[in-house]
């Protein structure tokens, strides 16, 4: 049996190389899989690998962080699909504008010229586009049967190595390590209700964002990374896989880190 049969996933950041790749392990599994990215053409793009996999899904555009458009399509799902039972949560950036990432490298420096606006443009995408997201499927979960029991759903939140050791900017550091409160704290209170939260927290992974950083940090990552090499986005993937099957149905407010050794 499909080891997500019957299910209704939302992958958030849908559109890059581990959201792509999350999408495509979760249609061989059976999933109905709903591709949310702010690019509308990258979502589509997910949506033709999913249905290459033999499984269906929809496409929703909209920002993360915009909480009305995240109601919205959470309403949507249920209404035309039913009930999302396991969420993904991995939409995220590691720079944006005003940040000082395109002035300089110095990690210091960074923070000196970081501007207030760069600093929570940065916590709202990360932290509460998860937020929104998590919160809109509780909510459907509760009224489906009026009580929140026996729910069997998974929430799963791609952080970082950034969130587990400090590593990156300093505001993508912080809102990855505040992800990883985020599911600890989901687990406790969820728990008992049958619904899980784990975060996946990669390291350097051959995506998009990874290819956007300097030759010389990532050759000088990979030197360091005890297997000698970059990961792959279905790497990732597998691990966003196990958590949100019931294979790791005894397993919550735990992080899985795919990083060839470089944090352990």
């Amino acid at each position: 049996m499909p080891l997500l049969e019957n299910r209704i996933a939302v992958i958030t950041g849908a559109g890059g190389g581990i959201g792509k790749a999350v999408a495509a392990q979760f249609a061989k599994e059976g999933a109905f899989v709903v591709c949310q990215d702010l690019n509308q053409e990258a979502a589509t793009e997910t949506l033709e690998i999913v249905k290459g996999e033999g499984s269906d899904g929809m496409v929703f555009a909209c920002d993360v962080a915009n909480r009305p458009a995240i109601d919205e399509m959470f309403e949507a799902v249920q209404k035309d699909h039913g009930v999302v039972t396991v969420l993904v949560n991995n939409a995220g950036v590691d720079k944006v504008a005003g940040d000082g990432s395109d002035e300089t490298e110095s990690a210091v420096k960074q923070m000196a010229i970081m501007s207030d606006e760069s600093w929570l443009k940065m916590l709202d995408i990360h932290l509460n586009g998860a937020f929104y997201c998590t919160r809109a499927m509780l909510r459907a979960l509760i009224d489906e049967k009026n009580e929140a029991k026996n729910q069997s759903a998974s929430i799963v939140c791609i952080s970082s190595i950034a969130g587990l050791s400090g590593w990156g900017p300093l505001h993508y550091a912080t809102a990855k390590g505040g992800l990883l409160g985020f599911v600890r704290s989901i687990a406790r209170m969820a728990g008992s209700v049958g619904i899980r939260a784990n975060a996946v927290c990669p390291g350097v992974i051959d995506t998009g964002m990874t290819k956007a950083v300097p030759k010389h940090m990532i050759d000088g990552l990979q030197m360091i990374t005890p297997m000698g090499r970059v990961g792959e986005a279905d790497e990732v993937a597998q691990a966003v896989l196990y958590l949100a099957s019931e294979q790791s149905s005894f397993v919550t407010g735990q992080a899985i880190s795919p990083n060839g050794g470089l944090v352990i």
